[in-house]
């Protein structure tokens, strides 16, 4: 029987060197794990110049329904460079960061983890030299507001920069970003914004020195054609794009192959922090497009947030007060 086990064993670890896969005994780290596995992105509230202006407004209910459905992070995209000084030291109103307390506070209550990002700062995109230093001076105030609260409480540093803030650009002000925020907060899990409008190529191009408690993203929308066909903001009129043919399925499986290569290879937790099909598409392609990248981010070791609970990707109906069951099944089930 001994003879027959050692045997195996041998047989094993020779199949386990011909397929390329690293022998028992391999010491690589594991990647750590994140307290974000299920994530709703709270779009079309805090992220427009005043809460409200794009017909969304957060209420605690919201909050309570997503806990309740099975989520265990919200993320809260919020535009701070719309109210906060020109000059220094950039001073927030007290208005925006009462309200944001407000929904934090919430999140600790029902028992949600909570992502505070820095969005749809288009001004930093454009000029950077003028507007680095704002969001160096809004990251300053934040960390220490926040300094001592729970561990439900993640940053995000910044939300899709481009133009101007290239890959480099991005990565040096993220290493100052995070330097900072230490200061006041030296183990919480830090999001860490990707160029190129967030897309994997940016985090691609990306060249991260490893750090802890750091989550490395990328927003996946594609192919955009289908995901934002006729949506008003976008140049995408053409509608009626179909989705789900093998040919997409393994193109997308190919990106997410290589979101989890970058994982693997930083040793840092991928996380993929927006994706969605705009409303008007018909909802059982929303629906397949959405089940398929949710289930390939999961089976690859990746968290991620849907965009977004209640604006133009919804998977909630605020008028009829439902969950889109479609949605909420490819979601969830």
């Amino acid at each position: 029987m001994r003879i027959l086990l050692l045997a195996i064993s041998v047989l094993l670890a020779g199949c386990a060197q011909w397929s390329g896969l690293p022998p028992a005994s391999s010491t690589m780290a594991p990647i750590q794990a994140t307290p974000i596995s299920k994530c709703m992105n709270l779009g079309s509230a805090l992220e427009a110049d005043f809460e409200g202006q794009w017909g969304y407004v957060v209420r605690r209910s919201d909050l309570v329904r997503i806990k309740r459905a099975g989520f265990d992070t919200i993320r809260l995209p919020v535009r701070w460079s719309s109210h906060a000084d020109q000059e220094k030291p950039y001073t927030i109103d007290p208005e925006l960061l009462a309200r944001v307390d407000q929904i934090v506070g919430w999140a600790e209550q029902i028992g949600l983890n909570i992502i505070v990002n820095v969005h749809h700062f288009s001004g930093l995109s454009r000029n950077p030299n003028q507007h680095e230093p704002r969001l160096e001076g809004i990251w300053d105030q934040l960390a220490t507001h926040y300094a001592g609260a729970g561990e439900f409480l993640i940053f995000e540093t910044i939300n899709e920069p481009h133009s101007e803030m290239t890959v480099a650009r991005t990565d040096a002000i993220n290493v100052r970003l995070l330097q900072r925020i230490r200061q006041d907060h030296p183990h919480r899990w830090v999001i860490i914004g990707t160029a190129d409008w967030g897309q994997l190529e940016g985090l691609q191009a990306s060249e991260p020195d490893f750090a802890e408690r750091v989550i490395l993203t990328f927003h996946e929308y594609q192919p955009f054609d289908f995901t934002h066909q006729g949506a008003p903001w976008t140049d995408r009129e053409e509608t009626g794009l179909k989705w789900g043919a093998r040919t997409d399925v393994a193109e997308m499986m190919q990106r997410l192959d290589a979101a989890q290569a970058i994982q693997s290879s930083t040793g840092m937790p991928v996380f993929v922090g927006e994706f969605g099909v705009f409303r008007n598409v018909p909802v059982k392609q929303r629906a397949r497009w959405t089940e398929t990248l949710r289930e390939g981010i999961e089976a690859r070791g990746m968290s991620w947030c849907y965009w977004d609970f209640a604006g133009d990707l919804k998977v909630y109906d605020i008028e009829a007060e439902a969950w889109i069951p479609e949605l909420k099944a490819a979601l969830l089930d």
